[in-house]
């Protein structure tokens, strides 16, 4: 359930969003039409923000918080597909083809605000020009080319697949500390586990040699910090390239 206190404002809320891979390469007049036809909406912690199968009435900007997306396997378990943060957009895929139905379950972890655009103002603004459609089909492009990757990665060795996951967390909600880098998200090595694919034992022992080599230091329900150099060093030549083109190193 949403709730309509927020401290944010649309120029706040645009000066953000200017910073993002997408909205801040956008010409000013559909930043501002994208703007104008927004509100801004507010969730309490551990709210649905969509459900599979809800009807497909807008995208979304995240503002602030902790937003995650989950699928279900057979026997409804759930599975972390993403985090998605601050800047970043969802929601959006199924506004260019209406399809009618959510396929993902999005949920605040958190207090969350988020930048709402209905599909009704979705279409005024791409229906407007084709250059406005194209930057929407450009978003998702983007997004497409990030899941091809990480289906991609999907099939090297799990350390290094976890590797990976730790430097995208610690680049997106990480801060940096005298140590390393400290991950300020409210992640458990469970939730890891879920968004690599992997079992949670498997992945405790791991972090556990992690922990003794100096990699990583997480323990208990401590906030983990992350040493990216190191990290790095159990990367291949092309993560080096693609994460590096990508911006991640």
């Amino acid at each position: 359930m949403r709730h309509t206190e927020s401290h944010w404002s649309k120029e706040r809320a645009e000066a953000l969003l200017s910073q993002g891979y997408w909205f801040g390469a956008l010409p000013e007049a559909m930043q501002r039409s994208i703007i104008d036809r927004c509100e801004i909406r507010s969730f309490k912690s551990n709210c649905a923000i969509y459900h599979i199968g809800d009807m497909a009435d807008g995208m979304y900007a995240v503002l602030e918080g902790d937003i995650r997306a989950y699928a279900y396997s057979d026997n409804r378990k759930r599975i972390l597909l993403r985090l998605i943060a601050p800047t970043s957009w969802f929601g959006n895929f199924h506004l260019i083809d209406d399809y009618p139905t959510r396929g993902f379950e999005v949920r605040a972890h958190s207090k969350c605000t988020g930048l709402f655009l209905s599909k009704k103002n979705y279409h005024e603004i791409a229906d407007g020009s084709l250059e406005n459609y194209r930057h929407f089909v450009k978003l998702v492009c983007i997004q497409q080319r990030f899941l091809l990757r990480v289906e991609l990665e999907a099939h090297s060795n799990i350390p290094r697949r976890v590797v990976r996951a730790l430097i995208r967390i610690a680049k997106i909600h990480g801060c940096k500390i005298d140590v390393g880098i400290q991950v300020t998200l409210n992640i458990t090595q469970s939730d890891l586990a879920s968004l690599i694919g992997v079992s949670r034992l498997y992945l405790n022992e791991l972090i556990s040699a992690w922990n003794d080599a100096g990699f990583v230091i997480w323990k208990g329900k401590a906030a983990p910090v992350v040493f990216i150099d190191k990290l790095k060093t159990l990367l291949s030549p092309l993560d080096q390239r693609m994460l590096k083109a990508e911006g991640w190193l």
